[in-house]
């Protein structure tokens, strides 16, 4: 029983990370983002090599 409970958690683990890591899209620039990935209120940009949904800035 306990190591069935054992393989449990390390599939859980080992999904949860796999989840994380493929989250985001990898991009080079802002224009390799796509811009239907975010909600309407939030622009799509590459930061670290992965692309995120991050507030606009306006410069007036």
């Amino acid at each position: 029983m306990a190591q069935i409970l054992k393989l449990v958690y390390a599939f859980t683990i080992f999904l949860f990370i796999f989840l994380v890591v493929t989250n985001g899209q990898e991009c080079k620039d802002d224009g390799d983002c796509p811009t239907n990935m975010c909600l309407p209120s939030l622009v799509s940009k590459c930061i670290n090599f992965i692309c995120e949904c991050t507030h606009s800035m306006s410069t007036d």
